[in-house]
């Protein structure tokens, strides 16, 4: 058995053990590096505006109607009915000011507690110990944290995305304690509330995510696989039936979204899609002939699944928790193949999706490391080499983290460009469409709620400096402190919000660094404000010695009178921010 044999083969082993021993820290400190490298992306690229589906409580708050009515969070989201998730965005909005704290910090720590409930199953449920238990624990947090998936740490929204999966594995851990409870010859009657906990769990996923809908054949399979008494059985069968009946009534396919019985008459399709929404784990970018590739490799995965599920009830339960997650990953890559296929393949590479990917090669890993290390003597030297094969997927990993990182900056840089144009009263549909394009005006609705209310982008600091002296908010900084060019200004001629668009680029030359703001100045007032950080391709040509390409800026401002000058300043420095003047333009 592979849970319970790893004592016993651990033991056997002379030399490979010491070195396996070894390699476990590293790993152990290589997940625990994943979660600081994830918690630096969220801190370092943290906006206080909602984005996309994230303005959707607002706009109901907007409307004069509750985020907590029942009718709201029981109405569909796509295919989606996000009941938990909706109770998570009006916590954020009615308690903390829909700043987006909440709903990031709960993504976070909804990721954590997965990554505490897999090293506590892997402890308890696989016997694991020592070197096992401590790569285990490692590549369990590599992957949970991994930062190919930074959309879902960034976007307080996708606080829907991460919670199904904590929720999958809770249903599965439970049910397979009911199991060895019931196993148990001390134990006349195996309790219930195991029973009754993987039942919540999965009732939690359903009301997620329309992908926790899979764990009720999942369940209900497993119950039946592991010969659980009848109750137990017809537990899991009459709530999952129950479940999916109300969760389908009234279901509407979403227009824009393919028909799932329709797209199963194209399997080749179905089958790339899946291939690329798994096997984009292993590359930041598109390959040619990629889904070939991902469709050879995901082939081979579920074969070594088949192989695997008639020996998972001999090999102890946490086998069977990681079957049952990497069947439930493999699952929500189909379902979500069935309704997106239409939006071609190449939309299955989305960051949001790598948070199920992950898992599932999360989980085909540790099984491939429980067997390693429960091998034949023989095969001593197997964990080593497994371990070794880790090291080298952290490595690539870290040599891969710019790319994200740079990802994740760049949609900070749109967040922030759109605060501006929102907190100066410039309606710049262009910028503001990539908000929630098309529905640019009921996102207008919603911001006059914030701004009334003064939440979000509304109750901070920005927003207070507008019609303010400069220099009761910033000193200014010495000539020379700062380098920038203004390139271009557009008047935008909306009716409900008219100004000017300004750009150009601007480089902290004092510090050496990008510029952190961009405030614009009328007769020593501050009439408007930016946002700096922008990538500039043409970077080193601008200005050679600046080190990164994030010299560009934009910033709005109401329509000035006529002739009137506006000066542009960079804000400089950290701790004790100041005002640099680099250029300055006139109204015609």
């Amino acid at each position: 058995m592979i849970d319970h044999a790893v004592s016993e083969a651990t033991t056997a082993r002379t030399a490979a053990p010491d070195a396996a021993s070894s390699l476990s820290y590293a790993i152990l400190l290589g997940g625990l590096l994943t979660i600081g490298a994830m918690l630096y992306i969220v801190v370092t690229t943290y906006s206080n505006l909602p984005f996309w589906d994230g303005w959707s409580q607002v706009e109901v708050a907007a409307d004069g109607h509750s985020p907590f009515a029942p009718t709201w969070l029981w109405e569909l989201h796509n295919e989606h009915r996000l009941v938990l998730p909706k109770l998570f965005l009006g916590v954020d909005l009615g308690f903390f000011g829909a700043r987006q704290t909440f709903l990031l910090a709960s993504i976070f720590v909804i990721q954590l507690l997965h990554w505490l409930l897999l090293s506590w199953s892997m402890w308890v449920l696989g016997a694991w110990r020592g070197a096992l238990w401590r790569t285990g624990v490692g590549l369990a947090a590599f992957c949970l944290f991994c930062p190919p998936q930074w959309q879902n740490f960034v976007w307080g929204f996708q606080v829907c995305f991460v919670l199904p999966q904590l929720l999958a594995t809770a249903a599965f851990v439970t049910l397979l304690l009911y199991w060895r409870e019931s196993q148990s010859s001390a134990v006349k009657a195996p309790s219930r509330r195991f029973l009754v906990l993987s039942v919540l769990a999965a009732l939690g996923a359903s009301y997620s995510l329309a992908s926790g809908n899979l764990l009720w054949p999942l369940l209900i399979a497993a119950a039946v696989y592991l010969r659980l008494r009848r109750e137990a059985i017809q537990t899991f069968a009459m709530a999952g039936i129950t479940s999916i009946a109300v969760y389908l009534y009234r279901y509407a396919t979403p227009e824009r979204h393919a028909d799932p019985i329709a797209s199963l008459r194209s399997p080749l399709i179905l089958l790339k899609y899946c291939g690329i929404y798994l096997f984009n784990s292993w590359s930041h970018e598109s390959l040619r002939g990629g889904e070939i590739v991902a469709l050879i490799v995901l082939g081979v995965v579920m074969a070594l699944q088949v192989r695997t599920i008639p020996k998972a009830r001999a090999s102890g339960p946490f086998t069977i928790q990681l079957v049952l997650t990497i069947l439930f990953c493999a699952g929500t890559a189909l379902i979500t193949a069935t309704g997106r296929s239409n939006f071609g393949i190449e939309q299955a590479r989305a960051s949001r999706y790598q948070t199920v990917a992950l898992l599932f090669w999360c989980s085909l890993g540790l099984l491939l490391l429980g067997a390693a290390f429960s091998s034949h003597p023989r095969f001593r030297h197997s964990p080593f080499v497994l371990e070794l094969c880790l090291l080298a997927i952290f490595l690539r990993g870290a040599l891969l983290f710019q790319y994200p990182l740079h990802e994740a900056m760049e949609h900070n840089f749109q967040q922030s460009t759109v605060r501006a144009a929102i907190l100066t009263g410039v309606h710049d549909r262009e910028i503001l469409g990539k908000l929630a394009e098309p529905q640019v005006e009921s996102v207008l609705k919603a911001v006059a709620y914030l701004e009334t209310n003064r939440l979000s982008s509304f109750s901070e600091p920005p927003a207070e400096e507008l019609g303010k002296p400069l220099l009761s908010i910033f000193p200014t900084a010495a000539a020379g402190s700062c380098v920038g060019f203004l390139k271009a200004a557009k008047t935008i001629d909306s009716p409900d919000g008219p100004g000017v668009r300004l750009a150009g680029w601007a480089w902290d030359t004092r510090h050496k660094q990008p510029v952190s703001d961009i405030v614009v100045v009328s007769d020593g007032v501050i009439t408007g404000l930016g946002a700096a950080g922008g990538v500039l391709p043409e970077a080193q040509q601008l200005y050679p010695e600046a080190h990164s390409s994030q010299l560009g800026f934009f910033a709005f401002l109401p329509k000035p009178r006529s002739q009137s000058v506006v000066d542009v300043y960079a804000i400089i420095g950290g701790d004790r921010p100041k005002a640099c003047y680099f250029d300055g333009w006139r109204q015609q």
